[in-house]
């Protein structure tokens, strides 16, 4: 069998599946008898003709030569963004082809009318490549799991937050600095908030989403916090305190509805997921009968994301994607409604007193203090004091915090980190 494919979008991505694809076409189709053909590349940018002299392909600057192409059955779409990509999936599907994407901010924030319209043209969506580059996870959720329920989901989904809170946890180095050697070494953008603020990981979150409950979340109605506040003196204090700080991605049915959030967390340091390293993700789920199961690799770069895309390619060929989630109505919890365990660090003013009127405000908040560090006073003013608390609501600590951040003897911001016990 084979299928002939038309490449939109000739970045790092689609330049390493060109490759990939004359590299192990032969192999693919020694194992599956497909045969996989690029018929024609697609860029906005002339220069990326260069590609199609390279690899002996057809090159052109306008999509819709692949879309309308009667000879291509199947449309990879590799730009990014919303639009125009929406539109080009859209009416590759109406023309009667599989589309294959690794666009996880399209998906999150349109999958649930683009698996509609796949649907009613009875075509295929291949985004193993959206979410955690060459790990094989959607495939492992919607067929590998297909029996199970899922229960909980917990993933370090975005390479570069990982990085950087790695390199702060090894060499005692700031955000800043560690931001900036990820930017040196390629694993930051130049305009890295997409990443570092945690929207990258909240797209990836929603497309886990449906997969594991059968629902598109509102991103809007998803609470997600980024890194940039996070400080050396939080690290520190974290591995004394036998925790480490990960950026987490958390999918939990519960009772009342799906707690859906991204935020830095607290994870005890011998759980399996403190000890990712670098730009590596990693994902741990637990379901019935499954049990728990943890996903390991690399997450981005162009060469493992492009073995996700031809593992889709094979897939929608032999018509193997068409696992469509119950759909199901559940609410989805707010965050001030999370019941959790803290940790808070204030920088206070270091006299006789100033423990006593913390706890006080906490107190009135019905928040339970489990443990307090606080060290021997330096030169600086103001002293770090860590507490970490029993299990508490979310929306009465915040009123806490605000009110303790008040006090003449406190140096706002105080710094709040849930924590999850894994």
């Amino acid at each position: 069998m084979v299928k002939k494919v038309g490449i939109i979008g000739l970045g790092t991505v689609g330049e390493a599946t060109l490759e990939s694809i004359k590299r192990y076409c032969l192999l693919v189709e020694k194992r599956t008898s497909l045969k996989i053909k690029v018929e024609k590349i697609c860029d906005i940018c002339p220069e990326k003709k260069k590609l199609g002299d390279l690899f002996s392909l057809p090159f052109t600057t306008d999509p819709y030569e692949i879309i309308n192409d009667p000879h291509i059955d199947i449309v990879v779409e590799l730009i990014g963004g919303i639009n125009p990509a929406k539109e080009y999936l859209i009416h590759s599907l109406k023309k009667g082809k599989d589309v294959v994407t690794a666009n996880k901010a399209l998906l999150a924030e349109l999958g649930e009318q683009l698996f509609e319209t796949a649907g009613k043209y009875e075509r295929a969506i291949g985004c193993e490549a959206s979410v955690a580059g060459a790990i094989p996870l959607i495939k492992s959720l919607s067929q590998g799991l297909v029996g199970c329920e899922a229960k909980k989901l917990y993933g370090i989904l975005n390479g570069t937050t990982n990085y950087i809170l790695y390199k702060m946890h090894k060499e005692g180095t700031t955000f800043s600095l560690a931001l900036k050697q990820a930017q040196e070494k390629g694993f930051a953008e130049k305009k890295p908030d997409l990443d570092i603020e945690g929207k990258d990981t909240l797209h990836k979150l929603c497309i886990l989403t449906y997969l594991c409950f059968g629902v598109w979340p509102p991103l809007k109605s998803l609470y997600v916090e980024g890194i940039s506040q996070i400080s050396p003196l939080d690290i520190t204090y974290a591995e004394e305190l036998n925790y480490r700080i990960k950026l987490l991605a958390v999918a939990k049915r519960e009772k009342d509805g799906l707690d859906l959030r991204v935020h830095p967390t607290l994870i005890n340091k011998d759980h399996p997921l403190a000890e990712v390293p670098l730009v590596f993700n990693a994902i741990w789920v637990e379901a019935e009968p499954s049990g728990e199961l943890l996903f390991f690799g690399k997450g981005a770069g162009g060469t493992p994301t492009s073995s996700a895309i031809i593992s889709d390619i094979v897939s929608v060929s032999f018509n193997n994607v068409r696992f469509i989630p119950t759909q199901e109505k559940i609410a989805i919890k707010s965050i001030n409604d999370l019941r959790t365990r803290y940790y808070i660090r204030f920088m206070a003013v270091d006299k006789p007193g100033v423990l006593a009127e913390i706890s006080k405000i906490l107190a009135s908040y019905n928040i339970s203090i489990a443990s307090v560090t606080q060290k021997e006073r330096g030169k600086e003013k103001f002293v770090p004091i860590v507490m970490i608390t029993h299990e508490a609501k979310e929306a009465d600590l915040k009123k806490a915090v605000v009110k303790i951040d008040k006090l003449p003897v406190i140096k706002p911001p105080s710094q709040l980190i849930r924590i999850e016990s894994l």
